[in-house]
């Protein structure tokens, strides 16, 4: 029987978002998940402001347009993932030495 390939960061995400304990890493592997490999490995979501935005670097201004363009679709993939709306918005900012 063939399923849906489920990646590391969705299986971590499932399993920690319902612990309030592991919320910082539930949203952290949701974040991972919802960029895609590619972008995950540019992008490092560092925390949720007191806004409900999510503190985003990354290491060039076109990393920073790339995902200010997906910013709707990031967060919503976010949101599914959680189970609950977490994420507002981005906060991307540009940190070439992460």
């Amino acid at each position: 029987m063939r399923g849906r390939r489920v990646t590391a960061a969705a299986a971590l995400a499932g399993l920690l978002a319902p612990r309030p304990e592991a919320r910082a890493a539930a949203l952290a592997a949701a974040f991972a998940e919802a960029c895609g490999p590619r972008l995950a490995r540019e992008a490092s979501m560092r925390g949720l402001m007191r806004d409900g935005r999510l503190l985003v670097l990354v290491r060039s201004e076109a990393w920073a347009t790339q995902l200010s363009a997906n910013e709707a679709i990031v967060c919503d993939r976010v949101n599914a993932r959680l189970g609950r709306k977490i994420a507002q918005g981005l906060d991307v900012r540009v940190d070439p030495g992460r």
